[in-house]
């Protein structure tokens, strides 16, 4: 793809980070699709998109390259309100933190001679908007692409290409059945922890209690309800397993604290330092799709 066009539909601060990060990829132009009219105010002054539309069928029309920023239940009907408007040999990707159910859908929806590659930036913040994109969203992160049975060799490669484009460090490409799986436990579960540790907290605290490690293990509690709502429930299997899992663990360590034994509690968390300093360290297979 070469001087061609990438429409990024829908620019919240993933889809805002990734019109401005991808400035300059292959020399394409650049538009995008908003339904908030501030939005795309601001995205056209700042220079984010050279083109914005409030139709999805408009910006997508004509596009190389269509990213799909909105939420989950979103993604197929905007490509099967919009089949028309595809160009044949286009590709489409999206970024979000869900697959197996949603890329089934966008299999049976694609339009022909279109190909679809699945897409997740592991990077984003506890708010939200245009406003709070920029190029730099995605320096140093993780990225998972997920192919489907159908994905064309050269349409993954691409998606590996832009990854590293817009900065990402760690990619790796895996199913879509493997990436639920994982980011049940890696995301999913980490929301969940800290929306269970601010659903109900101690009455008498306030904010001289609080340090780097209540700062670490709420932030994402700031959460948007609409998007994880939709995350939870499609990803419902997995998700009940790793809290499972975890409710397992808190009611080890809490069996130890009650029988007030300190070897037990020693081991426990010797295994939980060890685990971590093992996952910082667990790098993703280097290359592309073989």
């Amino acid at each position: 793809m070469k001087e061609g066009k990438i429409a990024v539909i829908g620019l919240g601060i993933i889809g805002g980070s990734m019109a401005k990060g991808l400035r300059g990829f292959h020399g394409a132009e650049i538009v995008g699709c908003d339904l908030n009219s501030e939005t795309r105010r601001a995205a056209l002054e700042c220079g984010a998109v050279g083109k914005v539309y409030e139709s999805a069928g408009d910006a997508i029309d004509g596009a190389d390259l269509v990213i799909l920023c909105v939420y989950p239940d979103s993604i197929v009907p905007v490509i099967k309100e919009n089949r028309e408007r595809f160009k044949r040999g286009a590709v489409i990707t999206d970024v979000c933190g869900v697959k197996t159910e949603i890329s089934k859908g966008i299999a049976a929806a694609l339009p022909s001679g279109v190909d679809y590659v699945g897409g997740h930036p592991m990077a984003g913040r506890e708010v939200g908007g245009f406003e709070n994109s920029e190029a730099e969203l995605f320096w140093n992160t993780g990225y998972i692409i997920c192919p489907i049975e159908s994905s064309k060799r050269e349409s993954v490669d691409l998606i590996f290409e832009m990854a590293q484009y817009i900065g990402a460090k760690y990619i790796t490409v895996n199913s879509p059945e493997i990436h639920d799986e994982v980011i049940a436990y890696t995301s999913d579960l980490m929301h969940v922890a800290a929306a269970a540790l601010c659903l109900d907290f101690n009455p008498n605290m306030n904010r001289a209690y609080t340090a780097g490690s209540f700062r670490d293990c709420t932030r994402i509690a700031n959460i948007n309800p609409d998007l994880w709502t939709e995350l939870f429930l499609r990803n419902r299997k997995n998700l009940l397993d790793e809290i499972d899992r975890f409710s397992g663990s808190v009611n080890s360590l809490r069996a130890a604290i009650e029988a007030e034994d300190a070897e037990r509690i020693h081991e426990i968390l010797s295994r939980v330092r060890d685990n971590k300093l093992y996952m910082d360290k667990k790098e993703p297979k280097e290359g592309k799709i073989k």
